[in-house]
């Protein structure tokens, strides 16, 4: 189910190459790709959404993830999905431009990563 964060990349490349408006999702994946992120998260795609956690997912039990949704305005929906119940799961709404900082205050607030030293 997971996919390596080079073919990731390359998946959201190609739909820009097609004409989908998904830079900012490229941006947010290259970020990841040359942090200390990238080694230790899962990640695959569904449709147009990147999906992270912390632990290896199967189809028959993703766990606990994020969901990380180009809608194609200049905004990218961040849902963590942690339990069925919609209402519950942690949900936010950010610009492009914003989506890195917003991932990794997420990574800070749910403690998947230990504060790095500058």
């Amino acid at each position: 189910m997971g996919r390596s964060w080079g073919e990731i990349k390359e998946f959201y490349e190609k739909l820009v190459t097609g004409g989908l408006p998904v830079q900012g999702m490229v941006q947010l994946v290259e970020h990841i790709l040359t942090s200390h992120y990238a080694k230790g998260l899962f990640a695959w795609t569904s449709m147009h959404t990147l999906c992270v956690a912390k632990t290896p997912a199967t189809m028959r039990n993703p766990g606990a993830y994020l969901r990380i949704s180009p809608l194609f305005n200049g905004n990218v929906d961040f849902r963590f999905i942690d339990t069925a119940i919609e209402s519950r799961q942690w949900h936010r709404v950010v610009s492009e431009d914003e989506a890195t900082a917003r991932l990794e205050r997420f990574f800070d607030q749910l403690h998947w990563f230990g504060r790095q030293r500058a």
